[in-house]
């Protein structure tokens, strides 16, 4: 919990500080005083009041304590935010203790071995306030440094497939000239659209099913044109479906890589299925299918990233001819 919830909600945070503190304290206090039930509860409000002093203090001198210098090994990182730590624990304890004499009426300086229990206590219980948020801070580094993995491989994707599609369509576009000129003009209004869509995708995090499976019937379309008419297409998408947002450019690439890979060899027709539902897509094909030791290319690893990074995933199935591939987000 970072200062930004403990200043909007500080009632449900001094209830969640109170209650960690009493019982993790009080089981303690229960084994040193029994059968004292009193000394018991006693103990275990101390130890509520040290959770809220430590938790408070570790959370707002939380950016001094580990503030990073790149010049430094990551021991002696560690090495300076434990020193930074110790040094506020030692200003909180002061608080603890000043807070105790105020609201219990009970002077921990008069004994030193209470005094030196209660700090042990006290550090106990800010070791765990110290480890929760490091896991915290070192969960959210995480995933910020995968969305920007994310973002600098969608960078890479989008640096490679608008020259891509764009090659393989005028090539398409200069053999349809001389032999069919109102079909190249086609081809090239195809391309002008296909193209309008990357560059909406280029400024979107997200878009719609729909949306993406309008960017590969554009895509489709060009192909056609080189193919003809033994290349057949269904795409489909349940209508539940069509609103689910997804990572622009996503499918694209991995179409592109069945009609590269898969239909450029195969004479014949070629077959390709993309369907969406029930929150994944499929995408399958008829081509000359894919071999075990394959390595993944630009787009195809580009894809498995972005969708890792988001807790989704992409995985081949099993396919009788051609390829099937699985793609969760």
């Amino acid at each position: 919990m970072g200062a930004n919830e403990i200043l909007s909600h500080p009632l449900r945070w001094l209830l969640k500080a109170t209650a960690m503190g009493f019982f993790i304290s009080a089981p303690v206090g229960f084994i040193i005083y029994y059968p004292s039930l009193p000394r018991t509860l006693t103990f275990g409000t101390i130890g509520a009041i040290f959770c809220v002093v430590m938790w408070a203090g570790g959370v707002f001198a939380g950016s001094w304590t580990f503030q990073d210098s790149p010049r430094l090994s990551p021991t002696r990182y560690a090495l300076q935010a434990q020193l930074r730590w110790l040094l506020v624990y030692g200003a909180l304890l002061g608080v603890a203790v000043l807070l105790i004499r105020f609201l219990l009426g009970i002077n921990l300086v008069q004994n030193p071995r209470d005094l030196a229990f209660t700090a042990m206590i006290g550090y106990l219980i800010s070791s765990l306030v110290l480890g929760f948020r490091l896991t915290a801070m070192v969960a959210e580094r995480s995933r910020e440094l995968e969305a920007s993995r994310s973002r600098a491989t969608l960078l890479a994707l989008q640096a490679q497939l608008s020259p891509h599609t764009l090659f393989n369509a005028l090539n398409t576009v200069a053999a349809l000239i001389p032999e069919d000129p109102k079909q190249a003009e086609t081809v090239v209004e195809g391309l002008s659209r296909l193209l309008r869509r990357i560059l909406d995708a280029l400024e979107k995090e997200t878009w719609t099913l729909e949306a993406e499976f309008g960017l590969i019937q554009d895509l489709v379309a060009l192909e056609q044109a080189r193919f003809g008419p033994r290349l057949q297409v269904n795409l489909r998408f349940a209508p539940a479906e069509a609103e689910r947002p997804v990572p622009p450019l996503l499918l694209l690439p991995l179409v592109e890589n069945c009609l590269k890979h898969g239909f450029r060899p195969k004479v014949g027709i070629c077959r390709l299925e993309v369907r969406g539902e029930n929150g994944r897509v499929v995408i399958q094909d008829d081509g000359v299918g894919r071999a075990a030791d394959a390595k993944e290319g630009v787009g195809m690893r580009t894809a498995r990233q972005r969708l890792e990074a988001q807790g989704g995933r992409l995985r081949w199935l099993e396919a009788t001819q051609g390829t099937c591939l699985e793609v969760v987000w």
